[in-house]
């Protein structure tokens, strides 16, 4: 889904983003994005399926739901411009999941099997750009002088670059696939779900609404912002596979416009390693979306 650029609209000049479902037969895309000039934000949120994948939602996975439904909500509060983004996301986390305990066997599930996932929140507001985050999404802010101000936890990623290289152990050393490796170590894999909003883990979004208090902000002064890029860890995997070689460079073309020639030449490196094995993932590709925003020069 590409949305049309946006002409305009107060002091956002320029829009665009776009998103694609990662490998996977059947697969739904659990990214989801949506980019409001009249609320004055952007938000991003990149779904997780519960690892013993359970799913109550009929039509689409838990996590795609989730993603959907968290990024309307937050939408809608942020639409508010005396609600901080913290309060904002802590209504809209609990409203989510309110609804998804309606669905019928949504009460049984443990919390490994719920849905979950990280999200980036762009806002600007007066002479203020906010960038809030939680979890491993990727934000790049580009300044007027020229620079380039990274946002990124990589908690996460850490702990699963762990899980990475022993999935890449036990595919050599026992001759089998990368994939094969990947479902023998899901335990390992749901050791590490569990340290999710829990102290010495990680936090993110999810039904428990743990995690939301816990996100962090950064802060920019208006006038100094020219461009705001934030994506998915998918499409964050645009510098892992060479694409790119820094997050830096990932935000700063794709807020030129090659946003989508990046996404194109990332399915082509990762479908020349599908097997995982030059850059050890796992699964052949993830979904991946992006955002990205410009702004017009101060009083122009």
């Amino acid at each position: 889904m590409r949305a049309e650029n946006t002409f305009g609209t107060g002091e956002l000049i320029w829009q665009d983003q776009h998103s694609w479902t990662g490998s996977g037969e059947g697969r739904f895309n659990e990214d989801y994005a949506l980019i409001s000039p009249e609320a004055h934000c952007a938000v991003l949120v990149d779904g997780a399926t519960g690892l013993t994948k359970a799913n109550v939602v009929a039509g689409e996975s838990d996590a795609s739901w989730y993603a959907r439904s968290l990024c309307g909500r937050l939408v809608e509060r942020l639409s508010d411009a005396r609600v901080g983004t913290i309060e904002a996301l802590a209504a809209a986390g609990a409203a989510v999941a309110s609804d998804y305990r309606e669905f019928p066997g949504a009460d049984t599930l443990k919390r490994i099997d719920e849905p979950n996932g990280s999200l980036a929140v762009l806002r600007w507001q007066g002479d203020v750009v906010e960038v809030t985050m939680l979890g491993d999404c990727v934000v790049v802010v580009g300044m007027r002088d020229g620079t380039e101000q990274l946002v990124y936890d990589d908690t996460l990623s850490r702990l699963d670059e762990k899980n990475y290289e022993r999935m890449y152990a036990f595919a050599c050393e026992r001759g089998t696939t990368m994939a094969e490796a990947r479902r023998a170590l899901n335990p390992r894999f749901i050791e590490n779900r569990l340290k999710m909003n829990e102290p010495g883990g990680y936090w993110a979004a999810d039904i428990s609404c743990r995690g939301m208090t816990h996100a962090f902000t950064c802060t920019f002064a208006r006038k100094d912002v020219c461009w705001l890029f934030a994506s998915s860890d998918g499409f964050a995997n645009a510098r892992e596979m060479g694409v790119v070689e820094s997050f830096e460079e990932l935000g700063r073309r794709t807020a030129a416009g090659e946003g989508v020639a990046i996404g194109e030449s990332l399915r082509a490196a990762e479908l020349a390693d599908a097997g995982c094995w030059r850059v050890h993932r796992s699964k052949t590709s993830d979904d991946a979306t992006y955002v990205a925003l410009r702004f017009g020069v101060e009083d122009a």
